[in-house]
């Protein structure tokens, strides 16, 4: 278990501990920010509500909704991702990575988990 426990769990999948701030503007098909929109927008929610419930501050998630190309730490995405009840990252990217991973052999796969560990912890 990550030393984020439980708590940080997305989607049956972990969130690294040491992810970088996240861009995740074009995941889904749908960026994360226009389905933040829609969804707070469904919700009724003002921002106010939304940093209260989601523990986010409030400055954080007004600048990320205001601003085109706006993004978020992944805390703050996995948060407010939590709160509002929608998806951080798409399936089908997931799903995308898991067929290519596991059509690796063995040795290929140590070497790609061992790259991006690297490229995640720089």
């Amino acid at each position: 278990m990550s030393k984020w426990g439980q708590e940080h769990m997305l989607d049956n999948r972990r969130i690294a501990p040491y992810f970088p701030p996240a861009y995740y503007m074009g995941m889904a098909g749908i960026a994360f920010r226009n389905r933040v929109k829609d969804a707070l927008a469904q919700s009724g929610w003002s921002k106010a509500e939304l940093s209260r419930r989601s523990g986010v501050p409030y400055h954080g998630i007004d600048k990320f909704l205001k601003r085109d190309g706006a993004t978020t730490s992944s805390e703050n995405a996995v948060a407010i991702a939590n709160c509002l009840g929608i998806k951080v990252d798409g399936d089908a990217e997931y799903e995308e990575l898991r067929e290519l991973f596991y059509s690796l052999d063995e040795e290929q796969r140590r070497f790609l988990l061992a790259g991006a560990r690297g490229l995640v912890s720089k």
